[in-house]
């Protein structure tokens, strides 16, 4: 059986939490990985790193890494922004599964999703029972996205190397 993990945030930006304590366990322990880069331009409150952008930075770090399918959902696109139903939850892993270009409820993967979030974790597992979850500690690496982006210049050795130097050439960091 092939095992697939899945992966997805809005990567504002991609950060050593989100490197170490989710993509990198997924691809240890899958044959692949599906990477879902979501959200919108203003998602989290403000325009930091435009949504297109935000994709075209996760192509390009894991462009070279055969294991990794980048899944985009644009919330907007289809309809979702906020906080997130049961319902919300299925049209959102829907539109995850069919961009990546698989089936969920494929009977010879084992799918298992990687997040640091119980509210995900809950809705998530009342949608697709069959799936395994693992709830992830960042560990040493306790950064969020909204700490970094009210102040990238004081963190800006946690952000990844693809995103630091597009932050840098926009002159933010």
């Amino acid at each position: 059986m092939k095992k697939v993990g899945i992966v997805f945030g809005c990567f504002i930006p991609l950060h050593e939490g989100h490197v170490k304590s989710m993509i990198r366990p997924a691809l240890e322990q899958n044959d692949e990985i599906i990477l879902g880069v979501c959200g919108y331009d203003e998602d989290r409150g403000k325009l930091f790193l435009p949504f297109r952008k935000r994709i075209e930075l996760m192509q390009k770090k894991y462009k070279k890494n055969k294991k990794v399918t980048i899944s985009v959902v644009d919330d907007r696109k289809i309809g979702l922004t906020g906080t997130f139903s049961e319902e919300a939850w299925r049209i959102w892993s829907n539109e995850l599964f069919k961009n990546a270009g698989y089936n969920e409820n494929e009977e010879d993967i084992a799918y298992t999703w990687y997040t640091g979030e119980d509210s995900y974790i809950e809705k998530l597992e009342k949608i697709f029972p069959h799936h395994k979850f693992i709830k992830l500690d960042r560990g040493e690496i306790n950064i969020s996205g909204t700490e970094i982006r009210n102040d990238p210049k004081k963190y800006v050795d946690v952000i990844d190397k693809t995103f630091r130097d597009y932050l840098k050439e926009q002159k933010l960091i």
